[in-house]
């Protein structure tokens, strides 16, 4: 089986469909998602109808936390994410299906342990593991032989002593200056991770966004900057 994992969609609805169109290119059979599916950019609610009407599995990130008053959040930030949008027009079905949604998803593939997370194992919303992290040593300890993580909007692959810990960086918002849609794969057959990364119509999404009223500051990180 391929299981496509994708975290970090942010409002970018073109981003997600070239995405999923490479997952269906590719023999993917199980579509996971990391979290953050909605704030900063324009189309969060869009974002939604599409993992809801496909039934892809999701887990909760900290934007859904903060749309939910789950996590505290700024007004500056609140702001700069792009949730009043969200919170203003989110139909009650679309809550309802925020609302249930888990911190952590558990899996076990071909006697593999899966363990899927947006932040990390143990602040699952708010912590960043970086590829320059010096908390990989604490890894080691964990039960599980593949670890998902996003948050970072940075692809990972490391390896501690047998755990792998991946982030398929960001789909709708990469930030490693490369602007493509970022995702990844992972064989269970073969036992191996392939990052994929996928081009879509991004100036039509920028001026959108403008339009839109998404921060520029915002903007221009999909650009690369």
């Amino acid at each position: 089986m391929k299981i496509g994992i994708l975290s970090d969609i942010h409002g970018n609805l073109r981003a997600l469909e070239a995405i999923l169109h490479a997952f269906q290119l590719r023999g993917v059979k199980r579509i996971i998602c990391l979290g953050d599916m909605i704030g900063y950019h324009h189309q969060s609610l869009e974002v939604l109808d599409l993992l809801m009407k496909l039934k892809i599995e999701c887990i909760s990130g900290n934007h859904e936390a903060y749309l939910l008053g789950n996590l505290k959040c700024s007004p500056m930030k609140w702001k700069a994410y792009f949730l009043e949008q969200v919170k203003e027009n989110i139909p009650p079905e679309h809550l309802e299906w925020l609302v249930a949604l888990p911190e952590s998803l558990e899996i076990n593939i071909k006697d593999r342990h899966i363990a899927f997370f947006h932040g990390s194992p143990w602040n699952p919303l708010e912590e960043y593991i970086y590829p320059d992290s010096n908390k990989f040593g604490e890894f080691a300890a964990l039960q599980w032989d593949y670890i998902f993580l996003g948050h970072t909007h940075y692809p990972m692959l490391k390896q501690e002593r047998s755990i792998n810990i991946i982030n398929p960086g960001s789909c709708g918002q990469p930030r490693d200056k490369d602007i493509r849609s970022s995702a990844a794969v992972f064989d269970a057959k073969k036992k191996q991770i392939f990052f994929i990364r996928e081009p879509y119509d991004i100036q039509s999404t920028i001026k959108e966004a403008g339009l839109a009223g998404v921060s520029s500051d915002v903007i221009r990180k999909l650009e690369g900057n």
